[in-house]
């Protein structure tokens, strides 16, 4: 199906008190003028507010124990291994319901990370070769059911950009339940770069992340980072009152209804396009900045909207890195283009620019659902003085080259392909769906591919209604080319997410370094993904030591003290195995299931523990006129 059918989405409004009203039919929705149900006079305006951004979460404790150690095999006091560390951060971060202040003169309640929209950064210090594990216990305190659509928010937290293993890596169905708890354990193994942690629920992280469950993560080598000379964030600087010359920026948008809470429609599961744009959770801010060099984290958190960002006076600034952190040469654009999901730390330069204002504007995608002031992303008011000259250069290299970059074609053991597309109202990829891997207990693979192989997947999308950023879980990946062309310029450095356009064919080389057992593979269209664009791949074993639901499930009750994460899983293990003594485990599973020819094989369990119980494959959305909920849906 390439052209978006008209639908009853697109006639019918209903209101919050079941009213419907006529809409603009799907065409001129292309360019309508908005897509809230808010009094004009209420909606917030461009570059009003000022700009914020989140608050550096601090470690809830932190020790300096050398190890290797990410908890025990279940049943057992065998201690699983990864990456290695020089001590560990413990974070403890809620999912709650909050209340937040969009410019509309009432209160819109949201979903955040310790309440907050974006939640709070997380940064990371590397010191070369050595980094610190992360573990990040992620308690879920959202409502029993979601006020006005219905659905149980169960959730599960994905470190996006980190080679986590399987059990700590967000799988779709390892689900946290309302009123339980768990422990995420991150190596940090990685090159610097930036992350970023949101839901990844089956079947409801779009209404999740649209509610509020995102937020950027850095992993940093302060070092390099002073070597090289660019623009950087100085911890030492907080609470100094000195400037800081780096910042996230994670864009996204939303619509509102008539009471002024989220308002949700995806178009018949096409994707969710809102008519206010945030930065930071701020409807197009101001920012206040020097004449001299910042650098910034950009973060595409929108559902279904792509950018094409550039400044409005034309003035180019330098792409410095990707997904999987520093390119190994920078490259100056005038434009850039970003799908969902995707990652890219950008230098602009306001030397020239004193006294000036200058905006970050939106030239759009082709396809997206366009308003009066999605064009708009932020402005830029240039001051007269500068604080500092420390950081405020770009180098012609950038320290060590990702290893992805230099990967040989040649080396390639496999070539495999996937094709993305919607079938019979379906979106699939190769033709199936997640509730196909689901159906086999979640052993069925697109591909087992063997650990430290190299391989080039070639992703097509023949559709001309959509595009598909595709993410691939565990891997950073290089592109080699986009329909037989060279990619474009800020795509040349290593990528976790990528931009597959109408009509397009894109081909990306990896080497599945790291870990080993199954990771999912899906359209970063999060309506996508949710209906039902997702399948998984397998590298090297699965067992008990690294399976996604049963290795490390959540808990009930009240959270631990994040004591030290082998002697924590030492506990655990003694007591499940009193408690399998009792009463046996099945029977090894045997033999997977396969989309390509390839075999996954695993001999431990792939059902049962705390909060993975499977969750129905349909989820009937509901409405309420209920006048202080938190997301309301259009009909």
């Amino acid at each position: 199906m390439d052209t978006p059918s008209l639908n009853r989405r697109d006639v019918l409004k209903v209101s919050l008190v079941g009213t419907a009203a006529m809409a603009l039919p799907y065409q001129a929705v292309l360019s309508a003028k908005s897509a809230s149900e808010l009094d004009a006079k209420r909606m917030p305006r461009p570059y009003v507010a000022a700009f914020t951004a989140p608050p550096v979460l601090a470690p809830y404790r932190t020790d300096d124990k050398p190890g290797d150690t990410y908890g025990t095999v279940p049943g057992t006091t065998t201690p699983v291994t990864g990456g290695a560390y020089v001590g560990t951060d413990y974070h403890r971060i809620e999912q709650r319901p909050a209340q937040a202040d969009f410019g509309t003169g009432v209160k819109t309640t949201v979903w955040g990370y310790n309440g907050l929209v974006p939640g709070p950064t997380i940064r990371v210090y590397q010191n070369g070769m050595q980094t610190r594990r992360v573990v990040m216990q992620q308690i879920n305190k959202l409502p029993a059911k979601h006020p006005t659509l219905g659905y149980v928010p169960w959730t599960s937290t994905h470190l996006h950009g980190s080679p986590s293993k399987p059990q700590f890596d967000g799988y779709a169905g390892d689900l946290t339940q309302p009123g339980e708890w768990k422990n995420y354990m991150y190596p940090n193994n990685c090159s610097p770069r930036t992350l970023w942690y949101h839901d990844h629920g089956v079947h409801h992280t779009a209404q999740n992340v649209y509610m509020g469950l995102a937020a950027q993560y850095h992993c940093v080598d302060e070092q390099l980072e002073r070597d090289l000379g660019i623009p950087r964030y100085d911890r030492a600087k907080v609470g100094t009152g000195r400037p800081q010359y780096e910042f996230p920026l994670t864009i996204s948008d939303v619509m509102f209804a008539k009471n002024g809470q989220l308002m949700w429609d995806d178009d018949g599961e096409s994707g969710v396009y809102g008519d206010v744009i945030l930065v930071n959770g701020v409807p197009w801010p101001t920012m206040k900045v020097e004449p001299r060099k910042y650098r910034f984290r950009v973060l595409n958190g929108s559902l279904a909207r792509g950018y094409t960002l550039r400044l409005s006076n034309g003035k180019p600034f330098t792409v410095i890195a990707t997904d999987g952190g520093f390119m190994p040469r920078p490259q100056t654009v005038t434009q850039l283009t970003i799908g969902m999901a995707e990652r890219y730390e950008v230098v602009i330069d306001f030397a020239d620019l004193k006294g000036t204002k200058v905006q970050l504007i939106n030239g759009g995608v082709k396809n997206a659902r366009d308003y009066d002031h999605t064009g708009k992303v932020m402005q830029f008011e240039v001051g007269t003085t500068v604080t500092s000259t420390d950081g405020n250069s770009v180098p012609s290299t950038l320290g060590p080259v990702n290893p992805v970059m230099t990967l040989d074609p040649a080396a390639s053991v496999a070539t495999r392909r996937l094709r993305l597309e919607r079938t019979n109202g379906l979106w699939v990829i190769n033709g199936e769906t997640w509730d196909d891997v689901v159906k086999t207990k979640y052993e069925h693979v697109f591909a087992n591919v063997a650990r430290a192989s190299t391989e080039i997947w070639e992703v097509e999308n023949s559709s001309g209604g959509w595009f598909h950023p595709l993410h691939v879980h565990l891997v950073d990946f290089q592109v080699l080319s986009r329909n037989g062309r060279p990619p474009r310029p800020e795509e040349r450095g290593p990528k976790d997410v990528v931009y597959v356009g109408e009509g397009e064919t894109v081909r990306v080389i990896m080497r599945f370094d790291h870990e080993e057992g199954r990771y999912m593979i899906h359209c970063h269209n999060l309506s996508h993904e949710d209906h039902d664009m997702m399948t998984q791949y397998q590298v090297g074993h699965h067992d008990l030591d690294c399976d996604s639901i049963n290795t490390a499930p959540p808990k009930s009750g009240d959270p631990d003290e994040m004591e030290d994460a082998l002697e924590e899983a030492a506990e655990q293990a003694e007591e499940l195995a009193e408690e399998l003594a009792e009463s046996p485990p099945p029977a090894p599973t045997g033999t997977g299931t396969t989309g390509t020819g390839t075999t996954g094989t695993t001999t431990g369990t792939t059902t049962g523990g705390t909060g993975s119980t499977t969750p129905p494959t349909t989820c009937p959305l509901h409405t309420s006129d209920a006048a202080d909920v938190s997301l309301t849906s259009r009909h």
